[in-house]
């Protein structure tokens, strides 16, 4: 864990040096002309030129840095200063644009799509008015179950109980019977981790257990679970400020774990009722979770005989023209990020010619992106 923060402190003042001095303006002309690359054989990648069309999508949960969720925390003004600095220095275009443009085998250059998962109120609080100020077009994908009842996701459950447990251990039996020592809040936040991620992985029926069985430890407090998630008046104001809608299933379930009528009744139903509650066609999908082992292997044709003309992920990376709609590439580099850091990591995923890469994860890559930066006198000192 020490050696993973001293990592992540060094990028960051690697970043915030560049934001600061200009190196990243250097970062960003490379990567609208040229790629970082692979060759069998070699350790570092080589420059090569870049051809055709790079599109990233951006994936936000929350504006906000008080309550559900827990799990991400972004302030008003770091999310401001985010869309500000896209604004001025790229193409932002709505998801639908972005579609079709990947269907143009000439489309060039770089651009960029803001989408959001789930529904949190703050996207309607924060965001919203920031959107609005510099004319970016986002897409919001919507758990509808939880906008109709009003009532956070489990996992959302799972990380307020073990913010509030009384205690420094928890013993669940969550797969196995497990034991999670507690010593401080950043113990008991891995600790909620561990367990969706785990949770993730059972079938329906023993993730409502185990959660019920958590929940049996510790009186949720009702204060910390009311108001979280956006109302239907909410999201009809926005949509009619120009917001775009999609579907992100009725009740948040991992796909690969339901069976296939089941996985047809989510696509469907939530795509009926949100259509229903905002009087406008909806397009566009969202897969809960979003990795590949939560997506399954639902085939595209499912997703269109459901009325879908599209269905993004959270896998990390840029899409090309010919990508597969259904499969779209998604980036969650926002969050809890600095706007240098931001700019930096968006400029990672538009470098790469390995789509397929995570931005924030140990590299070579970064190596050769650091000695750019250094090279123009923008390198940190050690201290």
């Amino acid at each position: 864990m020490s050696a993973e923060r001293n990592t992540t402190n060094w990028r960051e003042r690697l970043a915030s040096a560049a934001y600061r001095t200009g190196g990243l303006r250097m970062l960003e002309h490379l990567a609208r002309s040229f790629e970082l690359r692979r060759s069998a054989g070699q350790k570092l990648p080589r420059w090569q030129r870049g051809t055709g069309a790079k599109y990233v999508i951006l994936c936000y949960h929350r504006v906000g840095t008080e309550g559900i969720p827990l799990y991400a925390s972004l302030s008003p003004e770091a999310f401001d200063q985010q869309m500000g600095y896209l604004r001025e220095r790229y193409r932002v275009i709505s998801l639908a644009e972005l579609i079709r443009e990947l269907e143009r085998p000439d489309a060039a250059g770089q651009a960029v799509a803001v989408t959001f998962d789930d529904g949190y109120r703050d996207n309607y609080t924060h965001a919203f008015p920031v959107l609005q100020k510099y004319g970016i077009p986002a897409t919001i994908f919507l758990a509808v179950g939880a906008i109709e009842s009003g009532e956070v996701a489990w996992y959302d459950r799972v990380f307020l109980a073990l913010q509030v447990l009384p205690g420094p251990v928890l013993d669940l039996d969550v797969d196995i019977p497990r034991r999670y020592l507690l010593p401080s809040p950043q113990a008991r936040h891995e600790a909620a981790l561990d367990i969706v991620a785990r949770l993730r992985k059972l079938p329906e029926g023993q993730q409502r257990q185990c959660c019920a069985d958590l929940e049996k430890k510790v009186a949720l407090p009702a204060q910390e679970l009311a108001d979280r998630m956006l109302t239907w008046e909410q999201v009809r104001a926005m949509h009619q400020a120009g917001v775009s809608f999609g579907s992100h299933t009725v009740t948040h379930p991992v796909l690969s774990r339901l069976t296939a009528s089941a996985v047809e009744t989510e696509l469907r139903d939530s795509k009926r009722i949100l259509e229903e509650r905002i009087g406008s066609a909806v397009e566009d999908f969202a897969f809960p979770f979003g990795q590949p082992a939560d997506c399954g292997d639902l085939p595209a044709a499912v997703l269109a005989r459901c009325g879908y003309r599209s269905a993004v992920t959270t896998s990390a990376g840029v899409n090309r023209p010919g990508a597969d709609r259904y499969r779209l590439r998604r980036a969650q580099i926002g969050e809890g990020s600095s706007v240098a850091m931001f700019a930096f990591q968006l400029n990672q995923l538009f470098l790469r010619a390995d789509e397929e890469r995570q931005p924030s994860a140990p590299e070579v890559y970064s190596r050769a992106e650091e000695e750019i930066l250094c090279s123009s006198g923008n390198c940190p000192s050690e201290g």
